[in-house]
């Protein structure tokens, strides 16, 4: 069935064509919310909260953008509102953080360190969050759902140029952002300033 009948019958309410319309981006999803959130449960959690915020906004989607980047921006938003509302609890103990994702690097870790690293996270969730749609949604694809460029393109709609164009500026605004923080001052994270290596 093509796209635009299965999106007819979900918007008329049909959970059914919905499911349909939905599953071929449910990996792309869960790829974002598992490397955002850090935990199986939360990301879980995220991914069934964007699923129902899709199901509800279905009938504000025009088609402007392709279905599973309208999903992929909608999932990146839980995301983050989660990490905000996590964020706004009681500081957590070292084994909370550990439930939540957070392994450390050798032994010799303390729970200063481990903070420090919870704190360096949420930093850089923070700066992701003031980077214009433009260049967030390219870099975060790339360097958190780990998906090539030629696949961020397709997604987008854009020319590869356009797409390596957006991560690089992207980028340098985070790092700038990020050095106005002094994020690097101690134990700097890789997570987006090394991304991943992709095929020419």
């Amino acid at each position: 069935m093509r796209e635009a009948e299965l999106l007819r019958r979900a918007r008329a309410g049909d959970p059914a064509a919905f499911e349909q319309l939905v599953t071929p981006c449910e990996h792309t999803v869960w790829c974002v919310c598992a490397r955002m959130m850090g935990s199986a449960e939360d990301a879980a959690d995220a991914m069934q909260e964007a699923m129902l915020k899709a199901w509800q906004a279905l009938g504000g989607y025009r088609g402007e953008a392709e279905l599973s980047t309208w999903l992929y921006r909608i999932a990146v938003r839980c995301c983050l509102d989660a990490l905000r509302r996590k964020k706004a609890r009681p500081s957590e103990s070292l084994e909370e953080l550990g439930e939540g994702g957070f392994t450390p690097a050798d032994p010799a870790d303390t729970p200063e360190r481990a903070a420090l690293r919870s704190e360096k996270r949420a930093m850089l969730r923070a700066a992701l969050e003031t980077l214009p749609e433009e260049l967030r949604v390219p870099l975060v694809r790339s360097a958190v759902a780990g998906e090539s460029y030629e696949a961020v393109a397709a997604a987008m709609g854009l020319p590869v140029g356009t797409v390596k164009s957006r991560i690089s500026r992207a980028r340098a605004a985070l790092k700038k952002i990020l050095d106005q923080w002094n994020y690097f001052d101690d134990d700097a994270s890789n997570e987006v300033e090394g991304g991943r290596s992709h095929d020419r």
